[in-house]
């Protein structure tokens, strides 16, 4: 073969369309797994039914869907397969099982986020929301489900950020603003950190009577009081705080609504008092990472103004609400978090 055709050849393999089917392809592994929770098969393998035979029984299932299911989750690696009996991997049996502390699969019993993303191409054309998860009606019936995945996910991020902030080593006793605070697990690992400081807890009231049951767990309940209602509109006073915490928020809200916030919470910090943001950051010319850019679209299909914006963004607004420093800091999740410092 000469140069010119082993040059069209390679041409031609670089073309293939298989890496579109992969692409078109990759909803694949979520649906097996979405199916996997809710057929409960998870929990009923913890409870003693390894063939597929008696698992199908248990879940209400086919013999023949179960088994095709099954050997599904065993390729993705969340069973292990041995001489037709299944047992779960670890990290199936520590969240995927709904008796354990740590059970994430809230998130997938139902197919909400699906539907919403099926909608992604009137959301682009439209610009409009399937839902707007931000509303409080919505987020009352959408947040308890999500925070319980983020409270796992998070609690190791947030305890290095709070080693960042300085919390019971450098700093003690700080009062703390945690907005929007879900689970409170960002403000959580301050206060287990820091024996002296006090936390108000900012969010909806549906969603802060989830709150307190992780502050119980946590045992911090005591050291902390609740500021409820839309934390658009709360007012959260004038030098209260030492520390402000957004967690995953700034995403919901939009340019215009975040920088209000900064300006508001630049208001409600004491001088020298720090914001904490910890979101989803793509560089700042939006070629990647790939999932800050994803969530973007996430937020275009949740949401009627979210998305997810730069560090020169967040510079650019942190400046004009009046922060004077703003410096980052790695927490071993996908983006860096900002710490932002008036002065």
């Amino acid at each position: 073969m000469t140069e010119a055709a082993h040059a069209g050849a390679d041409e031609e393999n670089e073309l293939s369309p298989q890496a579109l089917l992969d692409m078109h392809w990759s909803f694949v592994p979520s649906r097996v797994l979405a199916a996997g929770v809710q057929l409960g098969l998870f929990s009923e393998i913890a409870a003693g039914h390894r063939t597929a035979e008696a698992i199908a029984r248990a879940c209400g299932a086919s013999e023949r869907g179960m088994r095709m299911l099954l050997d599904a989750l065993a390729a993705l690696g969340l069973l292990k397969k041995k001489a037709g009996l299944f047992e779960l991997a670890p990290l199936a049996a520590r969240y995927l099982v709904r008796q354990e502390p740590d059970y994430i699969g809230q998130m997938l019993e139902g197919d909400f986020i699906w539907q919403a993303w099926s909608e992604l191409a009137q959301a682009v054309r439209g610009g409009k929301p399937h839902r707007a998860v931000e509303r409080q009606q919505n987020a009352e019936a959408f947040f308890p489900l999500l925070i319980r995945l983020l409270h796992a996910l998070n609690r190791e991020p947030a305890r290095r950020m709070a080693r960042v902030l300085g919390a019971g080593n450098a700093r003690r006793g700080m009062r703390v603003l945690d907005v929007g605070c879900g689970s409170a697990v960002w403000s959580i690992a301050i206060a287990e950190a820091d024996a002296e400081a006090w936390v108000t807890a900012s969010d909806f009231p549906g969603v802060l009577e989830r709150t307190r049951g992780y502050l119980e767990r946590h045992k911090v309940a005591e050291r902390y009081r609740f500021l409820p209602g839309d934390f658009r509109q709360v007012d959260f006073g004038v030098q209260c705080y030492d520390l402000a915490i957004l967690g995953n928020i700034v995403h919901s809200e939009g340019e215009q609504m975040a920088r209000e916030l900064f300006r508001r919470l630049h208001r409600a910090l004491a001088p020298l008092g720090r914001l904490a943001i910890i979101d989803m950051i793509p560089n700042d010319d939006r070629v990647g990472p790939a999932y800050p850019l994803f969530f973007a679209l996430n937020m275009l299909v949740n949401t009627e103004a979210g998305g997810t914006f730069t560090l020169a963004e967040y510079r650019q607004w942190l400046s004009r609400a009046g922060f004077s420093r703003v410096e980052t800091a790695e927490v071993g999740i996908h983006s860096p978090g900002i710490v932002a410092t008036k002065e």
